[in-house]
């Protein structure tokens, strides 16, 4: 295609971004959808596999709309930071994701024939639920409060589990490389490198950049704050600099990311200047959604579903539909939390930009024939999820999302 017909692409895109909500209310599709059938429409661009041969621009993008997905995420969660108040969480990221990590592992290994390695890195892939997909069953702007534990528990896992996800991608991505050869040290290494510091390290620079900046803007007298600017482009830089600082650092940006949002809510009181970040975060969500979700909907005439057969559909099914609830059943064990927010946190598995991102991060590693079936694979699940998670959410939410009082 010509620039000028590129340009024109995208400007169609970033207006359906913003129109087509108002005409989707009350009706069971989703801008997602939208998005992806807009892009089967597209006249054929990048040429064959475009997830493959141009893995470092989407890697780019992905990165950047998680980035301002994952800090939108943190700003909405109005609940202070405490171990116990999150208990849900902890639940959600530490017992249900790995779970789910182990069942999608041993469903690659049988359906699939994929070694441990490569399924432990498609599991991995697929695991962290998506928060830029998943905006309509999270939490409403910051100042209305996190009284539904669903939805603060939807909203708090997806700002954290993409971060959570990487080291258990690295732990597949260097059994599948390492062939065997995978010893102790290598045990150690990731244990304490990309498990511990990745994780714990990233949460402790994002609290750190957080924190700092509200010491700093608390300096200036009140025409001088930052929230006296009214811009909420902010948003965007507090991301960058908390996950660059993060990778600098060793540690996991998305984390940091993450981190530095909901530090920033605990030491400013101020909800007006939270919703006007948490707005313009949401709508660059939207542009990059629509966006990357074209190309997933374009390449689907290019050779991204190539490689998939019945097998690779089962597994897709049972990714989405069965792996997650049955990891959620026995993460709540034990758990106080009502049958109807348990039944609500295990259908609400949405995948989406997370797994996009790691399947480009893979590519340089891989031979082209596994790089090319992995993304085919994680293509069609994000497919899956969003037709499936599209016209079922908004009927789930109204059943499953209903106040207390309702039920």
């Amino acid at each position: 295609m010509t620039p000028a017909l590129t340009m024109m692409i995208g400007g169609v895109l970033v207006i359906l971004a913003v129109w087509l909500p108002l005409f989707l209310r009350g009706i069971p599709l989703s801008l997602p959808m939208i998005a992806v059938v807009v892009g089967i429409a597209l006249p054929s661009m990048g040429g064959d596999r475009p997830f493959l041969r141009y893995s470092d621009v989407v890697e780019i993008v992905t990165q950047f709309a998680l980035i301002v997905g994952v800090i939108g995420a943190g700003l909405k969660i109005d609940r202070r930071f405490t171990f116990h108040g999150w208990a849900s969480t902890w639940r959600l990221l530490f017992v249900v994701m790995p779970l789910s990590i182990v069942g999608i592992t041993f469903s690659a290994m049988w359906l699939l024939g994929l070694s441990a390695g490569f399924a432990i890195f498609l599991a991995s892939a697929l695991a962290p639920t998506d928060p830029v997909l998943a905006a309509n069953v999270q939490t409403d702007e910051p100042g209305t409060g996190d009284d539904d534990e669903t939805r603060f528990a939807l909203t708090s896992e997806a700002g954290l589990n993409d971060g959570l996800a990487y080291p258990f991608v690295i732990l597949g991505l260097g059994l599948a490389l390492a062939a065997g050869s995978f010893d102790a040290g290598d045990w150690t290494r990731w244990v304490v490198v990309s498990l511990f510091w990745n994780v714990a390290g990233g949460a402790l620079v994002g609290a750190l950049v957080g924190g700092a900046l509200v010491m700093l803007n608390n300096q200036f007298p009140e025409p001088r704050k930052l929230r006296s600017s009214n811009s909420g482009i902010a948003a965007v830089g507090l991301g960058l600099l908390a996950y660059s600082a993060a990778e600098l650092a060793g540690a996991n940006g998305f984390v940091a990311v993450f981190a530095e949002a909901v530090a920033i809510r605990n030491f400013i009181p101020s909800y007006a200047y939270s919703r006007r970040l948490n707005h313009a975060s949401e709508e660059f969500e939207k542009v990059l959604m629509v966006m990357i979700l074209a190309v997933l909907g374009a390449a689907v005439w290019q050779g991204l579903l190539a490689d998939i057969g019945w097998r690779e559909c089962l597994f897709a099914a049972i990714a989405l539909l069965v792996a997650r609830p049955l990891a959620t059943v026995a993460g709540f064990l034990g758990s106080r939390e009502k049958t109807a927010t348990r039944r609500a946190v295990g259908f609400f598995g949405i995948r989406g930009i997370a797994s996009l991102y790691y399947a480009s991060l893979a590519v340089p590693h891989l031979a082209p024939d596994d790089a090319s079936y992995l993304i085919s694979v994680i293509g069609l699940t994000v497919l899956a999820s969003v037709f499936f998670f599209g016209t079922t959410a908004d009927i789930a939410a109204k059943i499953l999302l209903r106040p207390p009082e309702e039920r």
